[in-house]
């Protein structure tokens, strides 16, 4: 495929899988036409060696592995990535009725760039889990992609310092306009019971979050840039499991885990502190027959990509990056490193990343915060201690993050599902 093409499937995927429900849902589809079996966390396993195969959590979270060799003598290669992000979801009790309007109750996800979500058409998606024939409940993925709800910003001539460091109550000023009502009675999980074929009594509960309505886009002159939502980290999600789907076998030991959760810590059953990548090795470590030391032998011949998307330097805010290390849009993947481990890189880990990039001719970048700024964080340090491997921090370059739509390169999705190709091969 040309560079273009592999961001068009990126803009394809996004505008799919506006939720983690949705995401797992196109993800599994990409594995699926891999050639990769599911495998049910609640049965027992069975694999062959040179095979793909997936496991699924609570519809949030999918991992994928194939052991080719003897992971006692070469370890895994593994890709930790995650695909929620900031935003708004709908409460337990949906909406009210005000001044004759019914609008949406919501509380914030993450952290958020919150004045970017007002006067946009959005929609909803995401799960819901009704009654059961046979008296139990079943889950049902939501995605409602009709612009159904808006939250208007008050105008310059009521609020006149509206340009003044905008500052909003979410539990009062962030709510969406739905429809209006005559009556005073609330019609949104009549309208969600409609959506799902069911009854409103039959709704028990639900996860549902609020997205952009418009589609994703290249942008720039030479459509050299994307704006979408979700990049941050939808966007390394699928350049993970693409360059494992992509990869042949060359005798290794992959696995690749998307995880839900980390926007708010990731503190989990889904998260990057549950116990699935520990799961995944012990069952495969079972399986082939090995005892706890070769387990452990396993794990210290191991390495991780965690990736995480990367500030980009702004050219409005140049003063906000350092500046002996620029990084720029279309210039290939970014080591994340810092001294005080909120990124998992190590010295070990930077040889190994600048290996992989040499072997296969892409173009990296290296970033670090300000010496007089502290940064964000990933997963890679959590998943680091928590298994003692060696953890590389990477992601692709970006602007806007946590905005409601993102900015990044077109190019650079080619050049990160082609480091995870090689990473995966080698």
């Amino acid at each position: 495929m040309e560079k273009k093409e592999y961001a068009q499937n990126l803009l394809t995927y996004l505008d799919a899988a506006p939720t983690p429900y949705q995401s797992v849902d196109e993800l599994e589809k990409m594995l699926v036409a891999a050639g990769a079996v599911e495998l049910a966390e609640d049965k027992a396993w069975s694999f062959e060696k040179g095979k793909l195969f997936y496991m699924k959590k609570s519809g949030t979270q999918i991992a994928a592995f194939r052991i080719s060799g003897d992971p006692r003598e070469t370890g895994f290669r593994i890709s930790a990535a995650h695909h929620d992000a900031p935003g708004f979801r709908i409460k337990t009790v949906p909406s009210t009725v005000d001044a004759g309007y019914e609008r949406l109750c919501l509380e914030g996800y993450g952290g958020m760039i919150a004045h970017g979500w007002l006067d946009r058409p959005l929609c909803v998606a995401g799960r819901v889990f009704v009654k059961a024939e046979d008296g139990g409940y079943r889950a049902v993925n939501v995605n409602v992609r009709k612009p159904l709800i808006v939250i208007p910003s008050a105008a310059i001539h009521v609020v006149r310092d509206v340009n003044d460091g905008a500052k909003f109550n979410v539990q009062t000023e962030l709510c969406p306009f739905f429809c209006q009502s005559a009556d005073g009675k609330p019609q949104f999980t009549k309208f969600l019971a409609q959506t799902v074929g069911v009854e409103e009594s039959d709704i028990l509960s639900f996860d549902l979050g609020l997205y952009e309505a418009n589609p994703s886009s290249f942008a720039g002159l030479n459509e050299e840039f994307i704006s979408a939502p979700r990049l941050d980290d939808a966007e390394m999600a699928f350049c993970s499991i693409s360059g494992l789907c992509e990869s042949d076998d060359k005798g290794q030991n992959d696995i690749a885990i998307v995880f839900d959760h980390e926007e708010i810590g990731s503190n989990s059953d889904r998260g990057a502190m549950s116990n699935t990548l520990g799961e995944i090795v012990d069952r495969i470590c079972e399986k082939l027959g090995y005892g706890a030391e070769d387990t452990y032998r396993a794990y210290s011949l191991s390495t991780v990509l965690s990736a995480d998307m990367a500030h980009a330097s702004h050219p409005s805010y140049l003063g906000k990056a350092d500046p002996n290390l620029p990084v720029r849009l279309n210039r290939g993947p970014v080591l994340k490193l810092a001294a005080r481990q909120s990124y998992a890189t190590s010295p070990k880990g930077s040889a190994i990343f600048k290996t992989l990039c040499d072997k296969a001719s892409i173009p990296y970048q290296q970033f670090n915060n300000r010496s007089d700024a502290r940064g964000g964080g990933t997963i890679g340090p959590i998943i680091s201690s928590q298994h003692g491997l060696t953890v590389i921090d990477i992601g692709n370059p970006m602007l806007s993050m946590h905005a409601v739509r993102e900015f990044a390169g077109t190019d650079d999705v080619f050049y990160m599902t082609k480091l995870f190709r090689t990473f995966f091969e080698n």
